[in-house]
């Protein structure tokens, strides 16, 4: 079969090499003989109309589309766009999107299949289901309109051994144009050390039930062993003559003996490789040890999801951080010379200002070099949205557009007043002197120097600087 999966362009700030098809075309290719492209609409700025051409030439016999819940309008115009140009070419949508919003999204006339959570296995069965010419297979993790009315079959059976998806498709990209793309970050990390730098996934699942959170991989940790991620680190250098890589998982630490050991094993091996962790750690599955290991191994970057500094609210959102550990752990992390990060959010379910300061003032008494103060956004199919549905809210599946914007204000605080918070935190977080220059001896600032900038100095002047997004 001829395949073409199409990643939208939109507001999101970075386009890192799209690790969800390299790994479905290595798990496709691997079990059939597919012929499979990726146009990269987010990375090379292309609407649906610029990604048309594009399409014409391919002539597929399926287009595959992924999008995050924040690009649903450019999901659905691709969706639009590819069904005018090849009406019996089935189209299917898989992401973020569908697995929160599975109803509305297979509701679209243009999209005739929805797939839910992982892909490989429902992609697969759905491609083989196809070929057989069965147009409505009832497959696990697969959504779809039947006679008018949406179907759906539930979340699919997860790979329990990562092992046996292929390394991804890595042959797929030009990882050049990635690396020196002047288009588009080619990393969620802002701060890289060097623009040869890849995404590596090393695990799947997370057990905790952060009541904001998505379900794309189950709440399951599943491993890649150790000797396949070592194997894929050792290709990104020899083949790509990678220097960083971007560990992207959900909670990477979780095992932290395993975590030890590709730590053990990078050194071991010599790979000398800079590692990041933009997407976040658990702060309370960290210890001294694995800090150790991580910055001998040659981590430079660590983000830390604290999310909120005020006991009550991470009781409530089954966070559960305890937040003196957090602190040390923190503060020990900077010690160490490694550049250290957080992640916080305001506006949870009938937050408080005062509560809200708890936040800030966790950030400002931290150690951190840096700070991302997000807004809540209670996404569909979480327990946040039926919480705050049941509270009374009012809530659109449709408006969430960017975690710097209120479009649900679920909180006790009225918007402006949350920008207002928002805007004095980074003011105050960014404009310490000392943290100034902790900032300049631990983080690379070589990428996007001018845009950082900018960044402060609408710091200075706007109630809500990181409105537009955040580069630091």
């Amino acid at each position: 079969m001829k395949i073409t999966f199409i990643r939208p362009h939109s507001t999101v700030q970075s386009a890192a090499p799209p690790m969800a098809f390299l790994s479905l075309s290595a798990y496709l290719r691997a079990l059939g003989n597919h012929q499979i492209n990726i146009i990269d609409g987010r990375a090379k700025l292309l609407d649906a109309e610029q990604i048309k051409p594009l399409l014409q030439e391919e002539r597929p016999d399926l287009i595959g589309i992924t999008a995050f819940s924040l690009e649903r309008q450019e999901a659905h115009n691709l969706a639009s766009m590819a069904k005018s140009l090849y009406p019996q070419v089935p189209v299917v949508i898989g992401g973020p999107l569908p697995t929160s919003d599975w109803e509305n999204t297979a509701s679209d006339p243009n999209i005739d299949y929805a797939v839910l959570g992982e892909g490989e296995l429902t992609l697969q069965s759905l491609v083989e289901s196809l070929e057989a010419g069965e147009k409505y297979p009832e497959i696990k993790g697969l959504a779809y309109k039947q006679n008018g009315e949406v179907r759906c079959f539930g979340f699919p059976d997860f790979i329990a051994d990562l092992d046996i998806i292929p390394m991804p498709a890595w042959d797929m990209i030009d990882l050049d144009f990635y690396f020196n793309n002047k288009l588009k970050r080619s990393s969620m990390n802002p701060h890289q050390k060097s623009s040869r730098s890849a995404p590596l996934i090393t695990t799947r699942g997370c057990p905790y039930q952060c009541t904001y959170c998505h379900n794309v991989f189950g709440k399951m940790l599943r491993k890649r062993s150790v000797e396949s991620v070592i194997e894929e680190i050792s290709y990104l250098k020899r083949a790509n003559n990678v220097e960083d890589i971007d560990i992207i998982d959900d909670i990477f630490n979780l095992d932290r003996e395993r975590a030890k050991k590709i730590c053990d094993r990078i050194v071991e091996e010599k790979l000398n490789i800079g590692i990041a962790f933009p997407n976040g750690l658990r702060v309370d599955q960290m210890d001294e040890e694995l800090v150790d290991k991580l910055k001998e191994a040659g981590c430079y970057r660590i983000v830390y999801a604290i999310e909120t500094g005020e006991p009550a609210i991470q009781k409530a959102i089954k966070k559960r951080l305890n937040l003196k550990k957090a602190k040390n752990i923190i503060d020990y992390t900077s010690k160490k010379g490694i550049s250290t990060g957080g992640f916080f959010m305001l506006g949870f379910l009938d937050e408080t200002e005062e509560q809200m300061n708890m936040t800030v003032n966790f950030a400002l008494k931290s150690k951190l070099h840096t700070a991302a103060f997000f807004v809540v956004q209670p996404f569909p199919k979480t327990e946040l949205f039926e919480q705050a549905k049941k509270a009374g809210y009012k809530l659109d599946v449709h408006p969430q557009d960017h975690y710097y914007h209120v479009t649900h204000n679920i909180s006790k605080v009225s918007t402006e007043r949350i920008n207002k918070i928002r805007g004095r935190a980074v003011r105050k977080f960014y404009f310490d002197p000392n943290r100034v220059i902790r900032f300049f001896r631990t983080t690379p600032v070589r990428h996007a120097f001018w845009t950082k900038i900018l960044m402060i100095l609408k710091f200075l002047f706007s109630n809500n600087p990181e409105k537009e997004g955040s580069s630091l």
